[in-house]
């Protein structure tokens, strides 16, 4: 696999590292989101990692800088909200790898898999989230 193959726009979900059985998925749902990245033959990564937005709203965004390399394909990023942004003082890493492809696979797509830490604190108040928080993730690649 080539760092190239990793383009693309990719459903982003991260989960809380929860050992214990849970009856709703959801309450190991750390995030949901867009991840786009673009990646060059010498494994130069950026992108963004997009938030939902309301109809006619301009999405926050993370911008996504990294590297991919390996066999397996591993993928190192650091995500940092947008200046001037609410979330502007949002910093996370990530580190992750390639799922394999299976050849006999049936509705296999790329996959990365990996963990997040919230590399710095952020927000205030009720809303601080301090620095420290890990979870894991997937990204699933889309078509388009």
């Amino acid at each position: 696999m080539q760092a190239t193959d990793i383009t693309g726009t990719y459903t982003y979900r991260s989960f809380l590292d929860r050992p214990e059985p849970v009856d709703d998925f959801n309450d190991l749902r750390f995030a949901q989101l867009e991840l786009r990245l673009t990646a060059t033959a010498a494994g130069q990564v950026s992108g963004l990692l997009v938030f939902p937005a309301s109809a006619g709203e301009e999405p926050l965004t993370m911008e996504m800088v990294g590297q991919a390399d390996g066999t397996p394909l591993t993928i190192t990023l650091t995500g940092k909200g947008v200046p001037g942004t609410p979330i502007e003082d949002f910093h996370y890493e990530y580190d992750g790898v390639a799922l394999r492809h299976w050849p006999t696979g049936v509705g296999q797509r790329m996959t990365l898999a990996g963990t997040v830490l919230r590399a710095e604190d952020h927000g205030s108040g009720a809303n601080l989230a301090r620095a420290g928080q890990t979870a894991s993730f997937l990204a699933v690649k889309r078509d388009t």
